[in-house]
């Protein structure tokens, strides 16, 4: 038997699978939640079970044919629906390929799947054409839509969708997944451990990821360059352009959890976050010295850099550090 979900998830799956043997399964699923959290994989389970023509239970057996074309990603009547060729966008003729994937019958006898994956990247065109698609779903068919931010989504496509939220684990169950996922490796001490989940927002997988990219090691030494700008140590030249990589979506999305945690602080006073924290000492500075307003001025702005690299559009990443790392001077002020 095959049941591969994390254990945070088995809520969802529990929910799920009563549907399916109270045949009261909707036609489209939209799973949302923090990035690194495992929809994905979560979304895979369901497409075996689905598929699975010998279930135990709530679980797909393995074993059978379906099963077998499952795993090894050639079943016929399941398809994968993202962007191509690892751009950020998914394009109407996706969807149109999509449309006729459905209209034709099914090779094995069964139900018919996709799994579009992330919904955000739709583009106007390709959302619309989707819109119609959920509006007039094709017999014995499933869509199962994954966000990472489902505010972004078209409100008539949210509506045509069950959605079924999935939230982070709690610290205790995110640290036991992560400590007991480095198979053969070295595990990290539980000061890294707790500043990799820090780091990650709590999501478990996002951090195994950033532990693989030796990602602390990374954040450390932009905190300390950031440290260096503050006290006019360096330029903002220098360091926007020793930041201009491949992890450069991570490093955007690594200032704005800076900034919630600084904000935090200076909100709440809450300090569990910031304790031990690699650059606590600029943080709490910054907690102290800046208002309320300053500090969400900069995360909004943040934000909206960060918002834009995902999209469409192709921003200079240098001149995005470089203007963001001038609002963080303008704190010092």
């Amino acid at each position: 038997m095959v049941n591969n979900i994390y254990p945070w998830q088995s809520e969802q799956w529990s929910h799920i699978t009563k549907q399916y043997h109270d045949d009261t399964l909707p036609h489209a699923f939209l799973f949302t939640g923090l990035k690194g959290i495992g929809k994905l994989h979560f979304a895979h389970s369901l497409v075996a079970f689905l598929l699975c023509e010998d279930k135990k239970s709530s679980q797909a057996c393995g074993e059978c044919k379906q099963c077998r074309l499952t795993i090894a990603q050639t079943h016929p009547d399941f398809r994968l629906t993202e962007p191509e060729d690892g751009g950020r966008i998914i394009k109407v003729d996706a969807i149109r390929s999509l449309v006729e994937f459905f209209t034709l019958s099914s090779l094995q006898g069964g139900q018919k799947i996709t799994i579009l994956c992330p919904a955000e990247a739709l583009n106007n065109n390709a959302a619309n054409a989707l819109l119609k698609t959920l509006e007039e779903p094709a017999g014995h068919s499933l869509i199962i839509l994954i966000s990472h931010s489902a505010g972004k989504l078209l409100p008539t496509i949210r509506s045509r969708c069950q959605v079924i939220d999935f939230d982070t684990p709690s610290p205790k169950l995110a640290r036991e997944w992560l400590k007991g996922s480095f198979d053969g490796e070295r595990v990290p001490s539980e000061a890294e451990l707790t500043a990799l989940l820090n780091l990650s927002f709590n999501a478990p997988l996002k951090a195994k990821e950033y532990a693989s990219l030796n990602a602390l090691a990374e954040n450390n030494q932009m905190l300390d360059e950031l440290a260096s700008l503050l006290k006019n140590d360096c330029l903002a030249s220098t360091v926007s352009n020793r930041w201009d990589d491949d992890l450069f979506s991570l490093r955007l999305a690594w200032m704005l959890r800076w900034l919630e945690i600084i904000l935090k602080l200076r909100m709440t006073g809450d300090e569990v976050e910031i304790q031990g924290q690699h650059g606590e000492k600029m943080m709490r500075y910054l907690a102290e010295k800046c208002s309320e307003q300053q500090l969400l001025s900069l995360y909004r702005e943040s934000l909206t850099q960060y918002r834009l690299f995902l999209g469409s559009s192709n921003p200079n990443k240098v001149l995005t550090f470089e203007y963001l790392l001038f609002q963080w001077l303008k704190l010092m002020t």
